[in-house]
């Protein structure tokens, strides 16, 4: 069986290693010792969530992180869907509906608008799949600037 419940700082070191493993997926360079640091920071601001998946033997199986935003267009709060990775040996059994369902939940008590979701890209079409069962639909493309 499969529970649930947000991360704090004690879970730095699991995040680190499975947004690791999630971004080594998608090609993105951030290691575990820089998302350690990244996650003590937000972590601290109470506009940001991590939801973990835990099976029977208390190991993180699952993690999606989870923010809120503010948008006129989208109608006032909403949250924003960052990352949602599933450890290889759980995936297909269902653990990732379930963290979509629990951040549903917790959108709907948090009185969010909607849900969005960020994606990898086209070239990952087995997650769009995913995102559209699960009532998600595209509403554009996004573009990033970057800050440095």
């Amino acid at each position: 069986m499969i529970s649930f419940r947000l991360a704090d700082s004690s879970d730095i070191h699991d995040v680190s290693v499975l947004l690791g493993s999630l971004f080594e997926e998608v090609e993105h360079t951030i290691d575990a010792q820089d998302i350690a640091e990244m996650f003590e920071e937000i972590e601290s601001d109470d506009h940001h969530s991590t939801l973990l998946a835990i099976n029977d033997d208390d190991d993180i199986v699952g993690i999606l992180t989870i923010v809120e935003c503010l948008s006129i267009s989208a109608g006032g709060k909403y949250g924003a869907i960052n990352e949602l990775y599933v450890v290889p040996e759980y995936r297909s059994e269902g653990v990732g509906k379930m963290l979509i369902d629990q951040a549903k939940e917790l959108a709907e008590s948090r009185e969010w608008n909607r849900l969005e979701v960020t994606t990898p890209g086209d070239d990952f079409s087995k997650t769009l799949r995913f995102y559209e069962r699960e009532g998600f639909y595209k509403i554009g493309p996004r573009f990033c600037f970057r800050v440095d």
